[in-house]
Parts: structure tokens; sequence; C-alpha cells
């Protein structure tokens, strides 16, 4: 069970850039007048311009009761130095650390900061006035093939006497035609006080309900972390376990999904895949999401998002979470054959010589078989994948059947897929075409170039000296500073940065006509 209030304000916190609160705007400052509450824009002339103060702003009286307030501010309104707007967001996107960005822009410590809150302030305005273009019906949308993972941030201790750090996940989905990211939500909300959520929980018994129906079901409180710690001794047991026998299988791909399998029949709730231990704590500031609340609001704000789509086909990875809560919210899409949902498995692990090889011996294969039967590239991989597909493996709980994906790409060397929603009245050849489009790519190349550009995102180092400790050079100390890089880097990802053709991700799936550059979005509104 899931506690509908905790996914509604998770959906929420997801999609007030793109259905703000409405802001009524400056007005009468008198609380006993009858226009206070009432903007310049429905005054209906009971304001008159009155000056302007010395900053620019224009100054306006209110006919009723005389008194003054200033209109609408400009979007650098109280900034000394806004110039330098442009040069910080730039330097943020491509991986310039805090100290190296005020040495270049010769800013404070504070400013620096402040501007960082600025830009994605300006951001979520941006993309929020773009991205509400698809609520419109008459916006036209074409059918969308998405890619669904997770990447994992780390964000480091603040305290020498508790060096244990903080450990956030981040879901995305990116589509496969455009390159456009739809969601990129990390499971951290950073509007909440621990001190005082703990205080009322405890105060009015929340713990001691079952957790669907806890006021507070979405965030992980301390008692939750603590057992949770010890259902993850049972669920290293596991794999420890399977470690030393070994896997059922010869292909090392069906021996992870097994395992994938073993591990969520283990857990206390099996659609929470998170990993706590004692090296991991909680955020000091603001309060870690449950990832289940998570994933479910994420599929729940792309079902809103891409409504007006005449067909919906998601490549997830494999996870129990993702599939309840895709399956939650698009259930009445997939009744009416409008969406189908798929999990992928990639192999990973391989170094560059077996990722070349394993593509190379696809290609032969292919080939081989498309000279053989006389066919074109395309069709002959429309009849291997059929012959796969007859050779599907049925594997966990539920039976699901696993098929060989017979084009592999060099980031996918290896790769298996399975249809999670009914086949329906598909005949085989519609079914091989939508297996063949199975792909986590486009999510990941996003998750790599997040890695690449934005500095508190960046793999560990290791440590040589100290028994392969993980260091996080550049890692964030501040959950709610890391959530805004990832989330000013979407923007600039979608809008800003071109591909092939020379467009962007949101040119090409048509929610921009032009590459923007970033002081369009800085002076936004």
């Amino acid at each position: 069970m899931r506690s509908n209030m905790a996914i509604a304000e998770e959906v929420g916190r997801m999609i007030r850039h793109v259905i703000p609160d409405e802001v009524p705007g400056p007005s009468c400052p008198n609380t006993a007048c009858e226009m206070h509450g009432v903007p310049l824009a429905k005054c209906g002339g009971l304001y008159v311009s009155f000056g302007k103060t010395a900053a620019g702003t224009t100054r306006y009286r209110c006919k009723e009761c005389s008194k003054t307030f200033t209109g609408a501010t400009t979007p650098t309104h109280g900034q000394r130095r806004s110039e330098k707007n442009r040069d910080v967001f730039l330097l943020l996107m491509n991986k310039v650390p805090i100290n190296r960005i005020q040495e270049v822009t010769g800013l404070g410590t504070k400013a620096v900061y402040d501007k960082i809150a600025f830009i994605h302030r300006k951001c979520q305005e941006f993309v929020g006035d773009r991205e509400s273009h698809l609520l419109d019906a008459n916006f036209v949308l074409p059918k969308i093939y998405l890619s669904v993972d997770r990447q994992h941030y780390v964000v480091n201790w603040s305290q020498r006497k508790d060096r244990r750090t903080v450990q956030l996940n981040a879901i995305g989905s990116a589509d496969i035609e455009s390159g456009y990211v739809f969601g990129f939500h990390l499971n951290f909300d950073g509007g909440l006080d621990p001190a005082a959520v703990e205080a009322d929980a405890a105060g009015i018994g929340d713990t001691l309900l079952h957790p669907p129906f806890r006021k507070y079901a979405r965030v992980w409180l301390a008692d939750d972390y603590k057992a949770a710690m010890a259902n993850t001794a049972k669920r290293n047991a596991m794999k420890a376990a399977v470690g030393k026998r070994g896997g059922s299988f010869s292909d090392p791909l069906l021996n992870e999904i097994e395992e994938g399998y073993m591990d969520a029949l283990v857990r206390e709730d099996i659609e929470e895949s998170d990993l706590k231990d004692d090296e991991m704590k909680l955020p000091g500031k603001g309060m870690q999401v449950h990832e289940t609340y998570t994933m479910y609001a994420h599929f729940f704000y792309l079902s809103r998002l891409l409504r007006n789509a005449p067909k919906v086909r998601v490549y997830m990875d494999m996870d129990s979470g993702f599939r309840a809560a895709f399956m939650a919210a698009f259930a009445q899409r997939i009744k009416t054959r409008a969406v189908d949902g798929f999990y992928v498995k990639v192999g990973k692990d391989a170094n560059a010589y077996q990722k070349q090889n394993a593509v190379a011996s696809a290609k032969a294969r292919l080939n081989t078989y498309a000279a053989a039967e006389c066919l074109p590239g395309f069709e002959a991989a429309v009849e291997l994948m059929k012959a796969e597909m007859k050779a599907a493996v049925p594997m966990g709980r539920w039976g699901d059947k696993w098929v060989v994906h017979p084009r592999p790409i060099a980031s996918e060397p290896s790769k298996r897929v399975c249809w999670l929603t009914d086949l329906g009245d598909y005949d085989d050849d519609h079914q091989a075409r939508l297996l063949l489009r199975a792909t986590l790519h486009p999510i990941d190349r996003f998750f790599m170039q997040t890695r690449r550009r934005v500095s508190l995102a960046e793999r560990p180092v290791v440590s040589v000296r100290q028994q392969r400790l993980m260091w996080h050079g550049y890692g964030a100390y501040n959950p709610a500073v890391l959530a805004k890089y990832l989330e000013i880097y979407r923007v600039y990802f979608n809008y800003c940065l071109k591909g092939k053709g020379g467009k962007t991700p949101a040119m090409r799936l048509g929610l921009a006509q032009a590459v923007i550059d970033p002081q369009d979005i800085l002076y936004f509104g």
C-alpha cells in the first residue's frame, strides 16, 4: 500500500514549476483598504503612476487611501553585479567548482551562492513556461518513447565527529527520439526541517502507524532508517550466498536479472530498493524522500506532461519500484493500449575491448542472416528479434519473459528486454519492432554528461593509501545546492546544448525554435 496524500505531495513538489501558485503581484499595502490584494492588472484605474524609486522601479499611488507602493521589479532587482550572472551560469555548467568561480569572477562566496539561487529560480520560471505548453490540448506531441533510469549522488559529511555521507538518488526520463529530458527528480525535499518534522511525528504518534497511514509517509524518519538497516543485512546475506554458489545461468546478464528478482523478494518492502547502512545517514538540512514515493510521483508527473501523446512506450531499468509506479500512473492508458512498458537490463561492466567485440559479433550475425535471407538490415533485425521472442527465458516469481536484443550498441554491449504490459492484439512484427527500440542510452547519456559537466555530481576519487576509501573531492555539503545544480543542468541540456544537426532536444521536440542563450533564461519574465 502507498499513501495517496504522500504521492500527491511529491507530485506537487515536482510540477510546481509548470503549475506555479498564482502570485497576485504588487497591490495597495494598506490592509484596511478595499484595494489591498488587488493587483495592478485588475485595479480598474484606481492605481496611478507616482514617480520612480532611486533604483528606477515605478512607484504607484492608490486613489482610495493614497498609500504608495512599488511596481514589478526587473529579474535582476537588488543585484549589484548582474553582469556576472551569465558567466556564473556557464561556469556552473562546465564543471568549475565554487572557489574557482570566485577566482574567475571576483565574487564573494555569498554572492556566488546567491547567484546560484537566482539562476535556479529563473531556470524554473523559463522551463515552466515552456513545459506548460505540454498541458495545452492543442499542443501536438508525436508518439513518445522514453528511457527511464536513476543515478545516485553522495553528499559529503560536514562534521569531523560524524563522517557518514548522505546518498540520494535521482530518477530521470529522456525521450529516445529527441533526447529531451522530461524529468530529473532527486529524492530530497529542501523545504522541510528535520527537527520540526521528527518532533511533530513523535507528538502525533506517526511512527506507531503503518507507513501508508502516516502524516509523514513520504520522508525518511530516524526510526525508518534503523529498520531499513536491519533489512540491508538480509539483502547483503542473500547476495553473499548467491556469490558463493554462482548463478543459475551461463549468461552473466541473466544471473544479474535473477539476483535482482531475489533481492526484491527479501526486501521488507518489495518496492523499496534503497540500501541503508551504518556508513550513511539522513540529511541534516532538508529531508530525504522515500525513493518509492519519488518513483510514483515521477511517473504520475510524466503521465500529466505526456497526456497529449497518442502513444507512450516506457523502457525502464529493472526495478520492482519502477514497475509498480509505472503501472499505477498509467493504469487507464495501459488498459486502452495507449501505453506500454518494458524492463531493460544492460550489461555495463564490460571493458572497451569486450564492448567492441560484442557489437562486432552482433553485426556479423545480423549481416550473415540478412545475406542468407536476402533481407535489408532492419527487416533482418525484426526477423531475428521474432526468433529471440520464441526463445525468451521466463524469470522470477512472475514468469517475466526476457528476450535477447540482437542489435547491441557500444554503450549497451549486452542487453535483454522484458515486455511488462499485455501484448494485446499486436502482431509479431509490431512486437519485434517495439522490442528493438528498447534502450536506456538517452537517459544514461544525460547522466554521463551530468557527471562530466556538474562538479557536485562528479564520481568519487579512490584513495590508494586509505584502503581504497572513496573521497568526494567536489561533492556537495548541502543537498539543497546539489538539487539546484541538477535542475539547472536539465534546463541547460534541453535548451542550450546543441547535438546532432545543430539542434537542442527542445528544438527536436517542438518546445523551442532555436538554441536558447543562457542570457535569455536569466532575463526571462
